[in-house]
Formats: C-alpha cells, structure tokens, sequence
C-alpha cells in the first residue's frame, strides 16, 4: 500500500534563520517554514518573511491569537511560597516582577485565578486583586520552578475574555497578503467562529486550527469541519488537560479528523531533546513513529529549529524516521507487524539509515581476526600493494568486490567501467604472479604473506592470463611506458589469481589509529546526525587553497559535514611523508576548522596512476565511507600531461546519478587574488586581471622549506609552515625520499671493523640529510636478550630479535645499520627474504688471524685460553657469505676506501 507524503514543519528562528541553514532544509525537503509570531515582534515581521521567502518552501504563520505569554526574556527560577508582582505595563522582570502578553490581560483576573507558566513548570494564585489601581496584581508561587523566556501562560479563569487575533496578528495578516502567504496555523482556536472570520478577511487562506486548550478540545470537530485541517499543540494542552491523557487524546483527534478528510498536524515535545543534544531520546523517537503510524500528516518541529544547537541534524533525523516507516511500508498500526516480519527488518542491513549506502548496496566485511580454521599450507608472499588491497577489500572499502577480480570482472571493467553484474566500477584490482609461482589448482586455498606472516586468504577460483598492453592501454589511455601507470601495470606477472579473500589481520602501520574502517566512520557520522557529508582526497599538507575548497564544498553541497580523507599509503619522489600531513591535519581540528563538522582519517592505500577512472574510484571509495558528496579539483588525480585536466569531470557525465549515488562537486582553477585579498574560484570571476592571480605549485613550495624558508601566509598557515620547518630543523623525515629504507647488514667476525665503518658510514649519511638507526647486535645481546648464551640457538635467536627490531622501525629511516657478527647463513638468508630487496649485505673480510691481532677487547685470547667459550670463528665456524652485495676486505682497507665502496653501491 503506498503511503502519503509525510510533511515537515520546520519553525525557523535564530538557530535557523540563515542562508545555508534554509538552503539545507530545502535540500533535507522541509515542506513548510513557520514563522511563531508570539516569538516575533511587529517590526521584524516583514524582514523575517522577506529573509525567508525566496527558498521556494511555502511560509506559514503561526498566530499568536488568545495567548497569554510571560514577559520575562532570559530564565527566572521561583520558589514555593515567594510572592510576585504581576504588571500590566512591561517591566524589568526579576523572581519579583513579571508582566504578561497581551498587555492589561490581568485587568479580567480575580482573586483565586490559577495562572500556570511554561507547561505548568510555575503555578501561580491570584493572591490579591485590589492593587490593580497601582498598575499589579499580587499572585503567590504554588508549585515553584524554573521558567523560560516569553513562555506559554494558560489562566483558569471563567471570567477572562481574550479576542481571537491579537493586533500583531492583524498586523501580519496584512504583510501575508503582500507577499502572497497563504498558510496560517490559529493558535488557540476554540470555535468555528474564529476561523470563519479570518476566512472573510483573507478568502485564500489555508488554515490549521491549532488544538491548545480545553474549550478547543471540546469543540475539535466543529472546527476542524471549517478548517483545511488541525494542529494538536500537546503543550499548550497539557497545561489544560491531565499529561496521562495526551497519547489517547491524539489518537482520538488524528482519527476523526483524518475521517473529515482533513489534514492533521502534532507539535511539541517531538524531538526537543534535539535542542541541546545531537541524540534524540528513545522515548522521542517511539513518540514519532507511533504518532506517524496514527496518520498524521506531518510532524511540526518548533524550538528544535528555531533556537535549538542542531537543527539541521534534527530535520536529517525526523526524516531518517520517516524513511524507515516508508521502508516499512505499513499503513497504520494495525498492519505493523505483519509488515516488520515480512520484510525481517529486524535484522535487515538495507533499512534506510541517516547516511547513504555503500556502493553496491550494502558493505563488504571479509575480516575475521578470529579465524579459527587451519591455515592453508599453500603461500603466496605479497607485496605491500597486494597487502593494502587485501584490507581494503577485507575491510568493505572496496565494497562490492569481495576479492581479487576473475576475468570477467577485469574485462567487464576495463571496457565499460562496470563490473560484470553491471556495477559501476572503473578500476581492475587484480592478484598477478609470475608463471613459475603459479603451482595453484583452481578450488584450493591459498595463504597471502607479507614478510612470511599470514595476513589473509586467497580463495582461488580462476587462473587466467590477459594481454596486459592491450589493458593497460583501454585502462590508463595509452600504453606509453613513461606512463607510470603503464609502466606498473606491465611490471605484473602474466599470471592473474582470481577469488574471493577473508582478511585475518590488518597491515601494521605506525598510523593505524588513523585508519578508521567504513563501518567505524558511518558510525561516527550517524552519531553526528550527519546524512549529506563531503568526502576531500589528498596526499598533501594542507595549504590555503585546500582549506577554499573544503569550506566552499561544504556550503555549495549543503552538507552537514566534512570527511578529511588523505592517502597515506605508498608514495611518490618528494611527496609528503604520512606523519607531518597527519600533524597538518590535527592543528587544523584543533584550531581552524568549524567544530563538529570535520572527521579525519586516513586512507591506507597508493596511487594507480589513472587518471579520470581513478578519480571515481577515489569518489566511490569515500562512498563506501558514508560520504555521499566528493570534491573533484582540476585534474584531480592526473599525471603529467596524460590526461585533459578536465577527463576527472567529465567522467562522471558517463553515468547517471543513481548508478554513481555520490555527488561530485567540482572545482576548476582556484587561485588566491593580490587584488581581492582572498581565494577566488575561476570560473566564478573569469574576468579577473590576470596580474592579480597568485599561484604556489607543491613542487615551489617544497624548495622553499628545503631551503629553510617559509612560503606566504596566503598560501599557507604560518602555524602550518612553522610546523615543516621545525620538523625539517630537527631531523625529521618530511619529504618522502626516492630511496626505500634499505637495511645495510654488515657481518664478519668479531674485530673485523663492522661497527668502525657504520660509524663512519653514519657520519657521511648525517652529511646528505639522510636519516638512519644502528643497532648492535652487542647492545640487543646484553639488553633485551642479556639471557641468552652462545649456543647455535641462542645466537640465532639474537639474530631474530634484531631483524624483529629492524622490523619495527622499517619505513621510518633511510637506512637501518646493523653490526652483528651472524655467522650463519641461515640467519642473514632469513633477514634477506624479510626484506627483499630492501636488504644489502656487507661482508667484512678479515682473516681469524688479522682479527685476533686488532683485538682490543681481548676476546680472542680469552677464547684460546679457554676463558671464553662457543667463540665465534674458534669454536663455532663462521659461515662466510657465497655472494654479498658489498664485499670489504677490511685487512687491507682503508676505512675511507671502504666506506665510498659502500656509498657508491648505494648511489648516494
């Protein structure tokens, strides 16, 4: 059964009265904005209509009628027993002194009157009426409380007599008119007689009667006959009518006037704790959803938008409510749960939630650390793009692809940029090896390592080869080698291994923290009440440009937040290193940005080198995040001149919203100008004098902190420069260097002038701003393995604790010095295969006998006095490598000879 449109009254005031918030609205799809004239002085009735009346949402004016409000503008809190004066002339208010709207309403007042002030917070009795002569009446505090600002007054007086429409109401009728508004809600409406006046006044008028005291109540049906439908203010009567019987009064209401055929309303007390917090009460959202599911037309929300801290996030959350009783498809409660049992949504991940869905429809999760099969013996050593792959894919980033792609999902992507059940995907993540490592039959399990730990598994179920020019070319566009991307592509085996992965454990990295899943970050952003939120990629430092185009996404895509996503996976020559954009981006949380509207992490992957397909793949991988916006810059993701700097704008033109479901927001040319001081979008003053435009490309601002300087505060933060340039003062790695951490393992026998030459080795690194770390194996022995002997175990094991230190640090330093005899082959075979080619061994060769005569520890004469046992090249044999990187015949040497051998194998 369909079910009508359900309507958002959104009450715009204060928190909401501004251009983004009203365009978010309009966006969210509010149907009508009310404007509470008990709320509103004359003077500013115009403006507020005028401000709001050119968003294409209809007004509606909220009158203030017959009612009684109290004068006082900020909280009073009373106490049971005090006295109180209450004017008829406005006055200073205090918790002595207050006057009630309209002015001269205690003249109808007798003595024994009850006067209850914001939904019954404050009861008042009319103590004494004598005093009116001196301008007040004396009233005595019933049931004390706090009260706040020009609050509701409901007197239970059977002599007060108040026209329906005050002379501010008139007042307003007149500018609604002018303007063309039509809707009105009456507040306090308690005859028909009311309603048809107004309609002679104003003949095309729409009127909701709104039901807010007794009298209405009682005559709800005769009013509602000659209304266009009814507004129940369940604050206004609970003042009048016992809180207990609310619910059933609702119920009642919302039946027989949805029998009229008329449109029925409910306000207050919908999502108010919303006001204050980001998180509506359980209580409130079961409050919606039954009223909803009671019929109602709509839902009118009033301080949550006008004063509230969150309105925006509390019309995404009024919403979310509404698409869930959508989803469900009930009409009424008499169908629910037949409704929620046949569907299941219980226990259905596809319900609507506040932010969008993953691609594909729901989120891949292949990562179980808790996997408690036997490992399959077979293993394939991976490399890091492999590993980074792997736990994308495991961890849903990637969603809907489950594994490495078959060829029919290669294909299918590479020449429509859909996977094969015709998703759109425009990038092949794919598993090769060499054909003399493909001993795999198609069915088997195979364990994927990383530095010989399993960190997942490759459920085979193709083998298959593909003409790799003639992908690379329809993939990248050209098959020109100086294409990095080319170039990468055809450096893979010929073999390709297809099939779905489970992830068992996630890559170690020193930014792991930062590596927050797509379920953890839709977490966050459902907390926040965010359902539109801006995705931004990057692999740079923050500059101001960037920090332009955020802030500017942000208010052109209306959304309620922005997603700080840098990559921070391999990179290329002279990029950033991981660890300062990190501090970049935390001293612009901390300090700059708008508070509560940025999340940052980081994004664990490399760069593919294509162009416009992978600026969609980065916009559908933050899709996967939870964004459902993404900025796409002028030749965002390009390479060299590959690629038009627009191909990344125009490749979303090939497919149609739905199938994309993130919405790119584009950005050309940004420049800062010297004339307006400012950053400017191009095509936004195409006109600008060209003298005037002021550019920084990375690679300039690069030299200047190389050099020591600092680039302009229009480019970047002073804060931000200060924070490279002390980073690069103190030694740290800033920039990432062309050379990968290389692991210079030097061996030999004791005395051989292993720790002599990484000495000075060092010293001429420090020289080329290189960084390093040594570790001697003397120092892990006598520390962390002070409990180990010189047996053939203990000293392999102290080998393994070095290269699990290595391990550790790898990737932080240019180079790792080790001084450690290891004299057998075993051990320094093991370190090679943990660190392939990043490994460099360096054999000193020094005879026993040379060696013992340099001895200036003594050593060898302990040993052959017997003083000293298992000593390494007496009693234990040094195993001499068959076929070192670097070979030093350290007997004969200089030490200077010996350190440029080193130093011009490593080209530095």
């Amino acid at each position: 059964m369909s079910i009508n449109k359900i309507k958002v009254i959104c009450t715009i005031g204060p928190s909401s009265n501004n251009p983004e918030i009203l365009r978010k609205f309009v966006d969210r799809g509010v149907d009508f904005f009310r404007i509470n004239l008990s709320h509103t002085s004359e003077e500013d009735i115009e403006r507020m209509v005028k401000s709001i009346n050119n968003y294409g949402v209809p007004i509606i004016l909220d009158t203030e009628g017959p009612q009684v409000r109290s004068g006082n503008t900020s909280d009073l809190v009373f106490s049971e027993g005090q006295e109180i004066k209450i004017y008829g002339e406005r006055v200073d208010c205090d918790t002595e002194n207050l006057f009630l709207t309209p002015l001269g309403v205690i003249d109808g007042l007798h003595d024994g009157d009850l006067i209850s002030i914001d939904f019954n917070s404050l009861l008042l009795r009319v103590s004494n009426t004598s005093l009116i002569s001196k301008g007040y009446i004396l009233c005595t505090v019933v049931v004390g409380g706090d009260i706040g600002g020009r609050k509701a007054v409901s007197i239970e007086s059977s002599t007060l007599k108040l026209p329906p429409f005050s002379v501010k109401d008139h007042k307003a009728i007149n500018i609604a008119k002018e303007y063309g508004v039509k809707y009105f809600t009456l507040s306090f409406t308690e005859s028909p007689d009311s309603i048809i006046k107004f309609r002679k006044n104003y003949p095309n008028s729409i009127l909701y009667s709104k039901i807010e005291s007794k009298k209405g109540l009682d005559n709800f049906l005769e009013i509602a006959n000659v209304s266009d439908g009814i507004l129940i203010d369940r604050g206004d009567l609970s003042s009048q009518i016992p809180i207990e019987k609310i619910p059933f009064i609702q119920k009642l209401i919302v039946n027989k006037v949805k029998n009229l055929g008329k449109e029925v309303f409910v306000a207050t007390n919908t999502l108010e704790r919303m006001s204050f917090s980001l998180k509506p009460s359980t209580a409130e959202v079961n409050d919606i959803i039954n009223t909803l599911l009671d019929g109602v037309t709509g839902i009118a929300l009033t301080k949550e938008t006008a004063v509230g801290k969150y309105p925006v996030e509390t019309v995404n959350m009024l919403f979310n409510l509404i698409n869930n009783l959508n989803f469900v498809g009930c009409s009424g409660q008499e169908d629910v749960i037949e409704k929620i049992e046949k569907i299941n949504y219980a226990y259905d991940r596809s319900s609507p939630g506040l932010i969008i869905k993953p691609h594909g429809g729901s989120l891949v999760n292949k990562y179980f650390y808790d996997y408690k099969l036997d490992l399959p013996k077979k293993t394939l050593e991976v490399d890091e793009e492999v590993l980074m792959d792997l736990e994308q894919i495991g961890i849903g980033a990637f969603s809907p692809i489950e594994g490495f792609m078959t060829s029919q999902d290669l294909y299918s992507v590479v020449d429509k940029m859909r996977l094969s059940n015709g998703i759109v995907w425009p990038l092949p993540i794919v598993l090769s090896v060499d054909e003399d490592q493909g001993n795999f039959q198609v069915g088997e399990d195979i364990s994927l390592t990383f530095k010989g730990i399993v960190y997942g598994i490759l459920h085979l179920s193709e083998k298959y080869k593909v003409d790799k020019k003639t992908v690379a070319e329809k993939v990248y566009g050209t098959s020109d080698d100086a294409h990095p991307g080319v170039k990468k592509f055809m450096s893979y085996g010929n073999l390709f291994l297809g099939g779905k992965i489970t992830l068992l454990r996630r890559r170690e990295s020193d930014h792991k923290i930062y590596e927050l899943t797509p379920s953890q970050v839709r977490k966050i952003f459902t907390e926040r009440n965010w359902s539109r939120v801006l995705g931004f990629h990057t692999r740079n430092v923050i500059h101001k440009s960037h920090e332009f185009i955020q802030l500017e996404g942000l208010k052109r895509s209306l959304c309620d937040g922005l997603f700080i996503h840098p990559v921070i996976g391999k990179k290329k020559e002279k990029d950033f290193e991981a660890d300062i954009i990190i501090k970049s981006y935390e001293k612009m949380m901390s300090s700059f940005y708008p508070k509560s509207k940025v999340v940052f992490g980081t994004l664990a992957t490399y760069s593919r080198y294509a162009g416009p397909r992978e600026a969609l793949f980065t916009a559908l991988v933050r899709k996967n995040f939870g964004c459902s916006h993404f900025i796409v810059g002028r030749d965002h993701t390009g390479v060299g001149n590959f690629y038009n700097p627009y191909a990344s704008h125009e490749i979303f033109d090939k497919f149609s919203r739905e199938e994309i479901g993130i919405v790119p927001v584009i950005f050309d040319e940004v420049f800062y100008s010297s004339l307006e001081k400012k950053y400017i979008h191009g095509p936004d003053f195409i006109d600008h004098p060209k003298e005037h435009k002021l550019h920084i490309y990375g690679t300039e601002a690069r030299k200047m902190f190389e050099l020591g300087s600092y680039p302009p505060n229009w480019f970047m933060r002073p804060e931000i420069s200060d924070m490279i340039v002390e980073s690069l003062k103190n030694g740290e790695k800033v920039f990432v260097n062309s050379l990968p951490t290389k692991i210079i393992w030097f061996t030999g026998l004791s005395g051989s002038g292993k720790t002599t030459i990484a000495n000075l080795l060092s010293k001429e690194l420090e020289k080329r701003k290189l960084s390093f770390k040594i570790f001697d194996g003397d120092e892990v022995r006598n520390g962390l393995n002070k409990h180990l002997g010189f047996t053939r175990e203990d000293i392999i094991e102290n080998n393994k604790t070095v290269i699990e230190l290595c391990k550790n640090v790898f990737s932080k330093f240019d180079f790792i010095l080790v001084t450690l005899v290891s004299p057998f082959r075993e051990s320094r075979d093991y370190a090679r295969s943990m660190f392939l080619n990043n490994f460099i061994e360096v054999f000193l060769d020094c005879s026993y006998e040379k060696c013992k005569i340099r001895d200036t520890k003594g050593l060898y004469k302990k040993a052959e006095s017997g003083n000293l046992e298992n000593f390494i090249g007496l009693d234990i044999p040094y195993e001499p490598p068959e076929n070192p990187d670097i070979k030093i015949n350290s007997g004969e040497e200089k030490l200077g000879e010996s350190c440029n051998k080193i130093i011009n194998f490593l080209n530095i």
